[in-house]
């Protein structure tokens, strides 16, 4: 299975696509802006996102309805809430949301109608 992990808000910049064939990994602490990523429509495999001090929310996610893998959301010091994942409906994993000091809320992931435990 492909990984693609941005670093780097330049990455992020750079990203063209509806899919991830494979996992994704956004991690970096120069990552602000997720608005590149807004034609991303799903992720095959995990999607994390995670030490990015920088990152205050996750708006540019706003068009992702599916992730088959995880969920896991780690490790963000400055994210304040996941509103930008408005439009997902479908974790085909588990979903691992800690660490997270600024985030004050779960409504972002309020359309989420399924979630799939690996056992």
């Amino acid at each position: 299975m492909k990984t693609v992990k941005l670093s780097t808000q330049e990455e992020v910049d750079a990203f063209v696509g509806t899919e991830i064939k494979g996992n994704l990994t956004i991690e970096g602490s120069d990552i602000s802006d997720l608005e590149p990523l807004s034609t991303l429509i799903s992720v095959s495999g995990d999607l994390c996102i995670e030490y990015n001090n920088s990152l205050i929310n996750l708006d540019g996610l706003s068009n992702l309805t599916s992730v088959n893998g995880n969920l896991s959301i780690h490790r963000n010091s400055a994210l304040t809430n996941l509103d930008g994942l408005s439009n997902l409906t479908f974790v085909g994993g588990d979903v691992d949301i800690r660490d997270n000091p600024s985030l004050t809320n779960l409504h972002g992931l309020s359309n989420l109608t399924s979630v799939n435990y690996y056992s």
